[in-house]
Protein backbone atom coordinates (compact mmCIF):
# COMPACT_ATOMS: atom_id res chain seq x y z
CA UNK A 1 0.00 0.00 0.00
CA UNK A 2 1.43 3.78 -0.66
CA UNK A 3 2.11 5.15 2.43
CA UNK A 4 1.16 8.53 1.02
CA UNK A 5 -2.33 7.45 -0.04
CA UNK A 6 -4.96 9.29 1.82
CA UNK A 7 -6.79 6.27 3.27
CA UNK A 8 -7.01 6.26 7.15
CA UNK A 9 -10.04 7.95 8.29
CA UNK A 10 -8.94 10.52 10.88
CA UNK A 11 -12.01 10.19 13.26
CA UNK A 12 -10.67 7.17 13.99
CA UNK A 13 -7.40 6.00 15.48
CA UNK A 14 -5.68 9.11 14.52
CA UNK A 15 -8.37 11.09 16.47
CA UNK A 16 -7.35 8.48 19.66
CA UNK A 17 -4.01 9.26 19.16
CA UNK A 18 -4.77 12.97 19.18
CA UNK A 19 -7.23 12.50 22.76
CA UNK A 20 -4.23 10.43 24.20
CA UNK A 21 -1.15 12.48 23.60
CA UNK A 22 -2.99 16.21 25.05
CA UNK A 23 -4.14 14.03 27.80
CA UNK A 24 -0.94 13.23 28.45
CA UNK A 25 0.26 17.03 27.64
CA UNK A 26 1.06 17.79 24.23
CA UNK A 27 -0.25 20.52 22.46
CA UNK A 28 -2.57 20.14 19.44
CA UNK A 29 -0.64 22.49 17.59
CA UNK A 30 2.46 20.50 18.49
CA UNK A 31 1.17 17.52 17.87
CA UNK A 32 -0.34 18.63 14.28
CA UNK A 33 3.08 20.15 13.04
CA UNK A 34 4.18 18.91 10.32
CA UNK A 35 1.54 16.00 9.59
CA UNK A 36 -0.83 18.06 7.03
CA UNK A 37 -3.24 17.78 9.37
CA UNK A 38 -4.99 21.40 10.56
CA UNK A 39 -7.41 21.83 13.18
CA UNK A 40 -10.15 22.56 11.03
CA UNK A 41 -10.10 18.96 9.58
CA UNK A 42 -10.54 17.25 13.06
CA UNK A 43 -14.43 18.03 13.07
CA UNK A 44 -14.89 16.10 9.11
CA UNK A 45 -15.88 12.73 8.99
CA UNK A 46 -15.00 13.05 5.70
CA UNK A 47 -11.57 13.74 6.12
CA UNK A 48 -8.57 10.19 5.94
CA UNK A 49 -4.86 11.20 5.82
CA UNK A 50 -2.50 8.73 4.93
CA UNK A 51 0.01 6.20 7.22
CA UNK A 52 2.78 8.55 6.31
CA UNK A 53 1.08 11.74 8.26
CA UNK A 54 -0.41 9.28 10.82
CA UNK A 55 3.55 8.23 11.42
CA UNK A 56 4.45 11.39 11.55
CA UNK A 57 1.54 12.63 14.32
CA UNK A 58 2.75 9.21 16.41
CA UNK A 59 6.51 10.80 15.76
CA UNK A 60 5.00 13.94 16.82
CA UNK A 61 3.47 12.45 20.45
CA UNK A 62 6.55 10.46 21.07
CA UNK A 63 8.27 13.86 21.08
CA UNK A 64 6.11 15.62 23.06
CA UNK A 65 5.24 13.26 25.71
CA UNK A 66 8.61 11.87 26.81
CA UNK A 67 7.65 9.53 29.62
CA UNK A 68 8.26 5.80 29.36
CA UNK A 69 5.88 2.91 28.47
CA UNK A 70 4.23 5.75 26.19
CA UNK A 71 2.54 2.63 24.37
CA UNK A 72 1.31 1.18 27.06
CA UNK A 73 0.00 4.58 28.61
CA UNK A 74 -1.68 5.52 25.30
CA UNK A 75 -3.14 1.45 25.05
CA UNK A 76 -4.71 1.84 28.31
CA UNK A 77 -6.62 5.10 28.13
CA UNK A 78 -7.39 4.68 23.87
CA UNK A 79 -11.06 5.00 23.66
CA UNK A 80 -12.91 2.19 22.49
CA UNK A 81 -15.07 4.69 19.82
CA UNK A 82 -12.06 5.16 18.06
CA UNK A 83 -12.01 2.30 16.35
CA UNK A 84 -15.72 3.45 15.01
CA UNK A 85 -18.63 0.72 15.30
CA UNK A 86 -17.00 -2.50 15.70
CA UNK A 87 -15.60 -0.88 19.39
CA UNK A 88 -18.93 -1.80 20.53
CA UNK A 89 -18.19 -5.36 20.46
CA UNK A 90 -16.28 -4.92 23.86
CA UNK A 91 -19.48 -4.46 25.84
CA UNK A 92 -21.64 -6.99 24.29
CA UNK A 93 -19.83 -9.72 22.82
CA UNK A 94 -20.88 -13.63 23.55
CA UNK A 95 -17.08 -14.88 23.73
CA UNK A 96 -13.79 -13.57 23.65
CA UNK A 97 -13.64 -15.75 20.24
CA UNK A 98 -16.50 -13.51 18.68
CA UNK A 99 -14.91 -10.19 20.04
CA UNK A 100 -11.60 -10.93 18.46
CA UNK A 101 -13.22 -12.39 15.50
CA UNK A 102 -14.63 -8.75 15.10
CA UNK A 103 -11.97 -6.49 15.59
CA UNK A 104 -9.46 -8.53 13.09
CA UNK A 105 -12.04 -8.04 10.62
CA UNK A 106 -13.33 -4.91 10.72
CA UNK A 107 -10.07 -3.38 11.91
CA UNK A 108 -9.48 -2.22 8.30
CA UNK A 109 -12.14 0.18 8.01
CA UNK A 110 -9.89 1.76 10.41
CA UNK A 111 -6.87 0.91 9.29
CA UNK A 112 -7.48 -0.12 5.57
CA UNK A 113 -3.60 -2.05 5.84
CA UNK A 114 -4.96 -4.76 7.65
CA UNK A 115 -7.63 -5.57 4.19
CA UNK A 116 -4.55 -5.72 1.56
CA UNK A 117 -2.63 -8.23 4.22
CA UNK A 118 -5.60 -10.42 4.41
CA UNK A 119 -6.58 -13.40 6.49
CA UNK A 120 -4.24 -15.90 7.91
CA UNK A 121 -3.60 -18.22 10.69
CA UNK A 122 -2.35 -16.47 13.79
CA UNK A 123 -4.09 -18.42 16.80
CA UNK A 124 -3.65 -21.63 17.61
CA UNK A 125 -4.76 -24.26 20.43
CA UNK A 126 -1.85 -25.78 22.51
CA UNK A 127 -1.21 -28.48 24.97
CA UNK A 128 -3.74 -27.82 28.20
CA UNK A 129 -6.55 -26.55 26.59
CA UNK A 130 -4.62 -23.53 25.73
CA UNK A 131 -5.02 -20.98 23.51
CA UNK A 132 -2.01 -18.81 22.05
CA UNK A 133 -2.21 -15.30 20.32
CA UNK A 134 1.33 -14.17 19.02
CA UNK A 135 1.60 -10.88 19.26
CA UNK A 136 0.90 -9.66 15.56
CA UNK A 137 2.37 -5.70 15.34
CA UNK A 138 1.84 -3.63 12.22
CA UNK A 139 4.85 -3.98 9.95
CA UNK A 140 7.41 -0.83 10.64
CA UNK A 141 9.24 -1.45 8.04
CA UNK A 142 12.81 1.14 8.14
CA UNK A 143 10.49 3.13 11.18
CA UNK A 144 12.53 4.26 13.84
CA UNK A 145 13.02 1.69 17.22
CA UNK A 146 10.72 4.44 19.46
CA UNK A 147 8.07 4.44 16.52
CA UNK A 148 8.38 0.60 16.68
CA UNK A 149 8.53 0.39 20.21
CA UNK A 150 5.51 1.83 20.33
CA UNK A 151 3.37 -0.02 18.06
CA UNK A 152 4.10 -3.12 19.82
CA UNK A 153 3.43 -2.05 23.37
CA UNK A 154 0.27 -0.14 22.15
CA UNK A 155 -1.21 -3.36 20.72
CA UNK A 156 -0.42 -5.40 23.56
CA UNK A 157 -2.41 -3.27 26.35
CA UNK A 158 -5.40 -2.62 23.71
CA UNK A 159 -5.32 -6.77 23.13
CA UNK A 160 -5.08 -7.47 26.90
CA UNK A 161 -7.56 -4.91 27.56
CA UNK A 162 -10.12 -7.04 24.98
CA UNK A 163 -9.11 -10.13 26.66
CA UNK A 164 -10.13 -8.72 30.04
CA UNK A 165 -13.32 -7.21 29.21
CA UNK A 166 -14.60 -9.79 26.75
CA UNK A 167 -13.32 -13.27 28.69
CA UNK A 168 -15.20 -15.18 30.69
CA UNK A 169 -14.96 -15.06 33.82
CA UNK A 170 -16.96 -17.38 35.33
CA UNK A 171 -14.27 -20.36 33.50
CA UNK A 172 -12.15 -22.67 36.32
CA UNK A 173 -8.72 -20.81 35.09
CA UNK A 174 -9.25 -17.27 33.97
CA UNK A 175 -5.95 -16.27 33.89
CA UNK A 176 -4.24 -14.46 31.15
CA UNK A 177 -0.48 -14.86 30.65
CA UNK A 178 1.91 -12.58 28.73
CA UNK A 179 5.23 -13.91 26.57
CA UNK A 180 7.80 -11.62 25.33
CA UNK A 181 10.34 -11.45 22.87
CA UNK A 182 12.29 -9.11 25.00
CA UNK A 183 14.42 -8.08 27.58
CA UNK A 184 12.80 -6.80 30.98
CA UNK A 185 12.42 -2.71 30.61
CA UNK A 186 13.47 -0.14 33.63
CA UNK A 187 9.70 0.71 33.38
CA UNK A 188 8.35 -3.20 34.05
CA UNK A 189 6.08 -1.97 36.83
CA UNK A 190 3.94 -0.72 33.81
CA UNK A 191 3.87 -4.19 32.17
CA UNK A 192 2.54 -5.60 35.78
CA UNK A 193 -0.26 -3.14 36.02
CA UNK A 194 -1.97 -4.79 32.64
CA UNK A 195 -4.94 -6.38 33.17
CA UNK A 196 -3.11 -9.83 32.77
CA UNK A 197 -1.84 -12.89 35.25
CA UNK A 198 2.00 -12.53 34.44
CA UNK A 199 4.31 -11.16 32.21
CA UNK A 200 7.83 -12.75 31.27
CA UNK A 201 10.61 -11.13 29.36
CA UNK A 202 12.99 -12.75 27.21
CA UNK A 203 11.03 -14.93 25.87
CA UNK A 204 11.69 -17.15 22.10
CA UNK A 205 8.25 -15.40 21.23
CA UNK A 206 5.57 -12.93 22.16
CA UNK A 207 2.02 -13.93 22.44
CA UNK A 208 -1.27 -13.87 24.82
CA UNK A 209 -2.41 -16.83 26.31
CA UNK A 210 -5.58 -18.04 28.17
CA UNK A 211 -7.31 -21.57 28.76
CA UNK A 212 -9.45 -22.47 26.07
CA UNK A 213 -12.91 -22.00 28.60
CA UNK A 214 -11.99 -18.38 28.93
CA UNK A 215 -11.62 -18.00 25.32
CA UNK A 216 -13.95 -19.86 23.89
CA UNK A 217 -17.13 -20.25 26.69
CA UNK A 218 -20.18 -18.15 25.32
CA UNK A 219 -21.29 -15.90 29.20
CA UNK A 220 -23.48 -13.02 27.92
CA UNK A 221 -26.31 -14.80 26.18
CA UNK A 222 -29.02 -11.73 26.52
CA UNK A 223 -26.58 -9.20 24.74
CA UNK A 224 -26.30 -11.51 21.53
CA UNK A 225 -28.59 -9.57 19.54
CA UNK A 226 -26.89 -6.20 20.51
CA UNK A 227 -23.80 -7.52 19.45
CA UNK A 228 -25.47 -9.08 16.56
CA UNK A 229 -26.83 -5.31 15.05
CA UNK A 230 -23.14 -4.52 16.12
CA UNK A 231 -21.72 -6.74 13.27
CA UNK A 232 -24.41 -6.47 10.63
CA UNK A 233 -23.31 -2.31 10.51
CA UNK A 234 -19.88 -3.00 10.23
CA UNK A 235 -20.73 -5.35 7.19
CA UNK A 236 -22.55 -2.95 5.94
CA UNK A 237 -19.55 -0.28 6.71
CA UNK A 238 -16.94 -2.53 5.17
CA UNK A 239 -18.70 -2.61 2.07
CA UNK A 240 -19.17 0.99 1.63
CA UNK A 241 -15.77 1.28 2.26
CA UNK A 242 -14.21 -0.63 -0.31
CA UNK A 243 -11.54 -1.88 1.40
CA UNK A 244 -11.42 -5.30 0.83
CA UNK A 245 -10.41 -6.09 -2.05
CA UNK A 246 -12.47 -9.24 -3.90
CA UNK A 247 -15.44 -11.94 -2.94
CA UNK A 248 -12.53 -14.31 -2.23
CA UNK A 249 -11.10 -12.10 0.63
CA UNK A 250 -14.46 -11.79 1.94
CA UNK A 251 -15.00 -15.60 1.89
CA UNK A 252 -12.01 -16.30 3.70
CA UNK A 253 -12.34 -14.16 6.57
CA UNK A 254 -15.90 -15.59 7.20
CA UNK A 255 -14.32 -19.30 6.70
CA UNK A 256 -11.55 -18.52 8.72
CA UNK A 257 -13.94 -17.27 11.62
CA UNK A 258 -15.66 -20.91 11.39
CA UNK A 259 -12.82 -22.14 12.16
CA UNK A 260 -13.00 -26.09 12.71
CA UNK A 261 -16.75 -25.92 11.76
CA UNK A 262 -16.38 -24.70 7.82
CA UNK A 263 -20.01 -22.79 7.52
CA UNK A 264 -21.32 -23.91 4.19
CA UNK A 265 -21.75 -21.41 1.16
CA UNK A 266 -25.09 -20.67 1.68
CA UNK A 267 -24.21 -19.31 5.57
CA UNK A 268 -21.64 -16.98 3.90
CA UNK A 269 -24.03 -15.35 1.31
CA UNK A 270 -25.78 -14.71 4.08
CA UNK A 271 -23.68 -12.66 5.44
CA UNK A 272 -22.59 -11.30 2.99
CA UNK A 273 -25.82 -10.05 1.74
CA UNK A 274 -26.00 -11.93 -1.47
CA UNK A 275 -27.88 -15.07 -3.04
CA UNK A 276 -25.92 -18.46 -2.50
CA UNK A 277 -26.14 -18.57 -6.65
CA UNK A 278 -24.48 -14.81 -7.01
CA UNK A 279 -21.43 -15.64 -4.79
CA UNK A 280 -20.52 -18.92 -6.59
CA UNK A 281 -20.42 -16.69 -9.71
CA UNK A 282 -18.70 -14.03 -8.52
CA UNK A 283 -16.09 -16.68 -6.90
CA UNK A 284 -16.17 -17.87 -10.41
CA UNK A 285 -15.15 -14.50 -11.74
CA UNK A 286 -11.66 -14.16 -9.59
CA UNK A 287 -11.09 -17.83 -10.76
CA UNK A 288 -11.93 -19.76 -7.37
CA UNK A 289 -14.61 -21.72 -6.28
CA UNK A 290 -16.46 -22.05 -2.76
CA UNK A 291 -14.78 -25.35 -2.21
CA UNK A 292 -11.55 -24.63 -3.29
CA UNK A 293 -11.82 -21.51 -0.28
CA UNK A 294 -12.69 -24.02 2.25
CA UNK A 295 -10.19 -26.53 1.62
CA UNK A 296 -7.39 -23.74 1.26
CA UNK A 297 -8.41 -22.39 5.02
CA UNK A 298 -8.51 -25.65 6.08
CA UNK A 299 -4.97 -26.58 5.11
CA UNK A 300 -3.37 -23.19 6.18
CA UNK A 301 -4.84 -23.88 9.59
CA UNK A 302 -3.59 -27.58 9.72
CA UNK A 303 0.17 -26.37 8.76
CA UNK A 304 -0.50 -23.31 11.16
CA UNK A 305 -0.92 -25.78 14.08
CA UNK A 306 1.88 -28.04 12.84
CA UNK A 307 4.14 -25.79 12.66
CA UNK A 308 3.33 -23.89 16.06
CA UNK A 309 1.11 -26.30 18.09
CA UNK A 310 2.40 -28.85 20.67
CA UNK A 311 -0.35 -31.29 20.18
CA UNK A 312 0.27 -34.65 18.24
CA UNK A 313 -0.77 -35.39 14.74
CA UNK A 314 -3.08 -37.45 15.67
CA UNK A 315 -5.18 -34.56 18.19
CA UNK A 316 -4.60 -31.77 15.05
CA UNK A 317 -6.07 -34.68 12.81
CA UNK A 318 -9.15 -34.80 15.16
CA UNK A 319 -9.29 -31.14 15.68
CA UNK A 320 -9.20 -30.53 12.30
CA UNK A 321 -11.61 -32.56 11.40
CA UNK A 322 -9.67 -35.37 9.48
CA UNK A 323 -11.08 -39.19 10.01
CA UNK A 324 -7.45 -39.91 11.37
CA UNK A 325 -3.59 -39.08 11.45
CA UNK A 326 -3.28 -40.32 7.75
CA UNK A 327 -5.50 -38.80 5.85
CA UNK A 328 -4.11 -35.51 7.56
CA UNK A 329 -1.16 -36.77 6.24
CA UNK A 330 -2.20 -37.42 2.73
CA UNK A 331 -3.62 -34.42 2.69
CA UNK A 332 -0.75 -31.95 3.55
CA UNK A 333 1.55 -33.62 1.20
CA UNK A 334 -1.22 -33.23 -1.93
CA UNK A 335 -1.72 -29.49 -0.88
CA UNK A 336 1.61 -28.68 0.36
CA UNK A 337 4.48 -30.73 -1.45
CA UNK A 338 6.10 -31.73 2.22
CA UNK A 339 5.05 -34.03 4.65
CA UNK A 340 3.57 -33.04 8.08
CA UNK A 341 6.70 -34.38 10.14
CA UNK A 342 8.65 -31.17 7.31
CA UNK A 343 6.20 -28.74 8.48
CA UNK A 344 6.78 -29.16 12.43
CA UNK A 345 10.33 -29.40 11.64
CA UNK A 346 10.17 -25.85 10.13
CA UNK A 347 9.76 -24.33 13.15
CA UNK A 348 11.83 -26.41 16.06
CA UNK A 349 9.25 -26.81 19.76
CA UNK A 350 11.11 -25.17 21.91
CA UNK A 351 10.57 -25.86 25.53
CA UNK A 352 10.98 -21.80 25.99
CA UNK A 353 8.24 -20.63 24.29
CA UNK A 354 5.73 -22.95 25.73
CA UNK A 355 3.08 -22.26 28.06
CA UNK A 356 3.53 -25.35 29.83
CA UNK A 357 4.13 -28.75 29.79
CA UNK A 358 2.08 -30.88 31.29
CA UNK A 359 0.45 -33.94 29.33
CA UNK A 360 -2.16 -32.99 27.28
CA UNK A 361 -5.30 -35.65 26.31
CA UNK A 362 -7.45 -35.80 23.32
CA UNK A 363 -10.27 -35.43 25.46
CA UNK A 364 -9.55 -31.62 25.62
CA UNK A 365 -9.33 -31.44 21.85
CA UNK A 366 -12.30 -33.43 21.71
CA UNK A 367 -14.14 -30.65 24.14
CA UNK A 368 -12.69 -27.65 21.69
CA UNK A 369 -14.35 -29.30 18.70
CA UNK A 370 -17.44 -29.55 20.03
CA UNK A 371 -17.84 -26.35 21.62
CA UNK A 372 -15.65 -23.70 19.14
Amino acid sequence: MDADAAVIPLQLHPLGFIEAFTQLGASLATLLRGTGISQSMLDDPRVRISYAQQARLIANGLSRCRRPGLGLLVGQMFDWSYYGTVGGVVQCSPSLRAAGEAFQRYLMIAQPWYAFRGRRPTTYLDLNGMIVDPLDCFPAGGAPAPLRQFEGEFRLAVQLRIWDSCGNKAAPDTSIRVCLNYSEPSYADLYRSLPCTSVRFDCPRSYIAAHRHFVLEPFRPFRRRAFDRIIQRCEQELAESQVEPSYRAKVRWHVFAGFNKRPPLKEIASMLSVTPRALTRRLASEGVTFRELSHEVLMELTAHHLRCSRLSVDQIAELMGFSCASSLRRAIRNWSGSAAGTLREAEPLSAARRINTSQSSTKAVSRVIARS
